[in-house]
């Protein structure tokens, strides 16, 4: 099936969630998250992204996260064709930034991939297999393929009703290792 259409499918999937189911998957997902993270032993930064357009919100795992003093990073569009992850103390640091995205602001320090240990990604479906569909930016996927960004666990973070049984796949498309819904963590089958 054609991207496009599939990103209309999956959009109105999302949007079709009722508003308290949609408040009880999310602090679902926020609560698996905390669990994975406290078995997660790194000093390496956790990449969270601010949720737009019915993503699942992460803003009160963000929100714990930073009160227990973790090292929280945001994506930060730079230009036309590149993201890079900056070091936030607070949601208070989030701006609008591109395409209307909150985003660290202009002064946020650069984390450098290497130090990345896990990021948490946005995403209108996730097949098994950890196949992402995206909004066809292609952002994160450049950010991964970097020789750098080889160590950081990737895990796509959806809705149970935005999971596919398969999606197209493309060379320049990089796989999840893990998907995070309300049913918890579960690794992808490569």
């Amino acid at each position: 099936m054609d991207k496009q259409a599939l990103r209309q499918q999956y959009r109105v999937k999302r949007a079709a969630i009722v508003p308290d189911a949609r408040r009880r998957q999310e602090e679902a997902i926020c609560a698996h998250a905390q669990a994975w993270l406290r078995e997660l032993s790194t000093n390496g930064f956790l990449g969270l992204y601010a949720a737009v357009h019915g993503e699942v919100d992460l803003a009160p795992l963000a929100e714990a996260l930073l009160r227990e003093g973790a090292s929280v990073a945001f994506p930060r569009v730079e230009g036309p064709a590149q993201m890079e992850f900056c070091a936030v103390q607070s949601l208070a640091d989030l701006h609008a930034g591109a395409y209307g995205i909150p985003a660290p602001g202009p002064r946020a320090p650069v984390v450098p991939p290497g130090e990345m240990a896990a990021v948490l990604v946005p995403g209108l479906a996730f097949a098994a297999d950890g196949t992402r569909l995206g909004y066809g930016g292609g952002f994160y996927d450049r950010y991964f393929k970097r020789p750098e960004a080889a160590s950081i666990r990737r895990i796509g973070v959806c809705f149970v009703e935005q999971l596919a049984d398969a999606l197209p796949r493309h060379p320049h498309d990089v796989r999840m290792h893990q998907l995070l819904t309300e049913r918890g963590l579960a690794p992808c089958r490569w």
